[in-house]
């Protein structure tokens, strides 16, 4: 039985700022996820593999990402992957999402990495600031607006898309689909 996705979320939330306050950043810009990964003793490997990405929990904790990947799923996976050791998951393999799981988000574990990646990587504050600054609303905005702010968080258009919908309410889900469209 999946627990409250609620309470998973809000201890997703927490931890994101904890761990952007631990290395000493701002809750509102942009992040290198690698810097923070650095700032939490976590060594970042890129390798030839076929898969999104592996925690390897230990003295040192390891990310393994492929380097086949996309920049900005590479980043959300390691964001992801630094999710698993934030919480003390053990060692664990993200297989290509097209060969994954069919409904991965009913493991916990993995919810709660899938929400930490989120918040980590566009903060509340920082997606409320992206879009005041540029007087838009996020439930009007257009393909091309949302994928400016996308580009300038080092995010993919459809993850922004699916955390402003899912995560923050942002923006409604019938918005989401023909967004995503």
């Amino acid at each position: 039985m999946m627990p409250d996705r609620n309470a998973l979320a809000n201890r997703a939330m927490t931890a994101s700022i904890a761990a952007r306050t631990k290395a000493g950043l701002e809750l509102i810009n942009p992040i290198c996820i690698y810097a923070l990964c650095k700032a939490h003793k976590v060594q970042v490997r890129f390798n030839a593999i076929n898969m999104e990405g592996m925690y390897q929990r230990g003295t040192p904790s390891r990310i393994h990402l492929s380097a086949r990947r996309p920049l900005p799923r590479r980043a959300y996976n390691c964001a992801h992957e630094l999710g698993h050791h934030v919480f003390g998951h053990g060692s664990s393999i993200d297989e290509l999402r097209e060969d994954a799981k069919e409904n991965p988000w009913e493991d916990p574990k993995e919810f709660l990495a899938d929400s930490f990646a989120g918040f980590v990587l566009m903060p509340t504050l920082g997606m409320r600031q992206a879009f005041a600054k540029r007087d838009w609303e996020p439930n009007s905005a257009t393909p091309v607006q949302i994928f400016q702010i996308a580009s300038e968080y080092g995010v993919g258009y459809t993850t922004l898309i699916t955390h402003l919908s899912q995560s923050l309410n942002m923006i409604s889900r019938s918005r989401a689909t023909v967004l995503k469209k």
